[in-house]
Formats: structure tokens, C-alpha cells, sequence
């Protein structure tokens, strides 16, 4: 049976990653002045190559990205033009298959869940509050033959999900860079099963800074049936229903462990409130909402 999924930012998340493809096709780089197109942000997938066998545990991806600079520092922040970092999803459009965002040209997608066979890599450029720069998606099919297949695991069920923060105390003063540990309460986080099938008893956290209450209150995106199946607007919903979604400000981290590094340099001094949630490997939140919330005082 269906969980009801309750409202989140998670909502925001899919109008993100929803402005990346319209009714089922990658947006292809705009017409107009060449010299435009030469200075424009781009990305090419260098490996792996389309069409050829991975037989790797994991999917190693090289990238060739162009006129854009890479900053996970400010991951979250307002947007910049040319800043931002790299949106990744294996066999789908939608936010539940969303393995991370990326800080590198380079980087490995974990092959944990990922089924022997054809699939499908999607990458595109994201501004600063992950939206999806929709003329830098590239898409291959690559062939996955591992030589040590890894299913998902079994469920594991230990009852309502939840987080306990363990530390900074609440109203620390830090450096800019510091430690943030939680305590899992009925799931394992993992980072690696992020954007593959949901698992009774797995997860991963959403990490927030200085993001509104209120923002939890946002419409959720499509209709409830496709919400529930951690799914966002139709793919056959027109460009300016995809536009009209929201973007994903304030969200720093996808952590897959209950110690992480959290660096708020880009945040400047001061008081900073963050905000940690539970959520399943697609991204959607469990049955019963459920989060921790702490202030920092950011060091000169």
C-alpha cells in the first residue's frame, strides 16, 4: 500500500530537477549567436562511453564541462551566473532517481542497487539552488555488467524513522567548517542507494541552511498519486508548467552517514540555523515527518 508522503522541501527538489526535461526529451542548446553558444556553460560525458560496457562495481564518470565553475561551497546560496554544480540521475527525469549532486568533473556513482543491463546517465549543470540548467543536459545508455552485482538490500523495518542530533550543542559557536554528527533512529542511512528504489529501513538526510519554516508549507508538485510514487509533474506537463515549479535554496547536503562536514564559509559570520530531515532513497519523506533543528554562531 502507498505512504501518504507529507509536504516538504523535497517538493522543491523535484521542480528542480522537473525543469530538466520536457514530455520525455532532453532540452537541446537554444539556437541563436554562435559566439553566444561558444561562451555559453556546457558539458560533454567523456566516460562512459555511450553505448559501452561498464564493468565496474561502480559507474566512473568523466566530465568535460565548459564557461562554468564548479563551487559546492555555495551549494544552496542565491544563485551566480556561471556557478553552481552538477545534477546527476540514472534511468529517469524525476527527483527519485537523483544519485547526488556533484562538486567534480570526475567523480564514481555507486553500482549498489543498480541491476545487470541497460541504463540510462543524465547529467546536466545546476545553478547554485539546483536548478537545472535544461541546454547543458547530456543523456548516454551505457551497458551495467559488473563483475560483483550488489542488489538492494532487504527490508528492514524497525519501525517510524527518525534523527537525534548528537552534536554541535545548539547555539555553538564554530569555525566556518565543522563536524555534524546525528543518530539514526529506525533507518541506516547510505548514501549509496540514493536514487535507486525505495527500502523499508534505508535512507539518506537532507540538510538545510537557514531555510524558512515556511517553505514547508509549499504546494506539492503534480498530483497526489504522483507524489506518492516520488514522482514529480507529468513529463507530458508543458515547459511553463515545469518553469513555474520552485527552486531548492537553502539545501547543502544528501549525507548517507550520521557524521558529516558541514562548510558554511559561503554564509559569512553570525547565526545560522540548520535544519536536518530523514528521507528515503527517492528523495520523499517518510510516513510521519520527522527532523532536527539547531542554531551554529559562525566564527569571524
Amino acid at each position: 500500500m502507498k505512504r501518504r508522503i507529507r509536504q516538504s522541501r523535497v517538493s522543491m527538489v523535484r521542480g528542480a530537477i522537473g525543469t530538466l526535461l520536457v514530455a520525455g526529451s532532453l532540452i537541446g542548446p537554444a539556437l541563436g549567436d554562435v559566439s553566444a553558444q561558444d561562451t555559453a556553460p556546457s558539458l560533454e560525458i567523456l566516460s562512459p562511453a555511450a553505448g559501452a560496457p561498464v564493468t565496474t562495481d561502480g559507474v566512473e564518470v568523466k566530465l568535460k564541462i565548459s564557461n562554468f565553475t564548479i563551487d559546492c561551497t555555495r551549494v544552496g546560496r542565491a544563485d551566480v551566473d556561471g556557478v553552481g554544480h552538477i545534477h546527476v540521475m540514472l534511468d529517469g527525469m524525476t527527483m527519485a532517481t537523483l544519485t547526488n549532486f556533484y562538486c567534480s568533473d570526475t567523480f564514481t556513482i555507486p553500482g549498489d542497487g543498480l541491476t545487470a543491463g541497460p541504463h540510462k546517465l543524465i547529467v546536466d549543470l545546476s545553478s547554485n539552488t539546483h536548478m537545472d540548467m535544461m541546454e547543458t543536459a547530456q543523456e548516454i545508455d551505457f551497458d551495467y555488467q559488473p563483475a560483483n552485482l550488489i542488489p538492494l538490500p532487504a527490508a528492514n523495518d524497525l519501525g517510524e524513522p527518525g534523527v537525534e542530533l548528537v552534536s554541535p550543542l545548539n547555539g555553538a559557536t564554530l569555525p566556518a567548517k565543522f563536524t555534524v554528527e546525528v543518530k539514526a533512529v529506525n533507518f541506516a542511512p547510505s548514501e549509496v542507494f540514493e536514487g535507486k528504489g525505495n527500502v523499508p529501513g534505508y535512507g539518506h538526510y537532507h540538510v538545510f541552511v537557514d531555510t524558512p519554516m515556511g517553505m514547508m508549507d509549499a504546494g506539492m508538485m503534480g498530483t497526489p498519486e504522483e507524489s506518492d510514487m516520488g514522482m514529480m509533474a507529468s513529463p507530458e506537463a508543458g515547459m511553463d508548467d515545469h518553469m513555474a515549479m520552485m527552486s531548492m535554496a537553502g539545501m547543502v547536503l544528501m549525507p548517507g552517514a550520521d557524521t558529516f562536514e558541514l562548510d558554511l564559509s559561503a554564509w559569512g559570520p553570525g547565526e545560522h540555523t540548520i535544519w536536518i530531515e530523514p528521507v528515503q532513497n527517492d528523495h520523499t519523506m517518510f510516513e510521519s515527518f520527522g527532523h532536527v533543528e539547531f542554531t551554529v554562531m559562525i566564527e569571524e
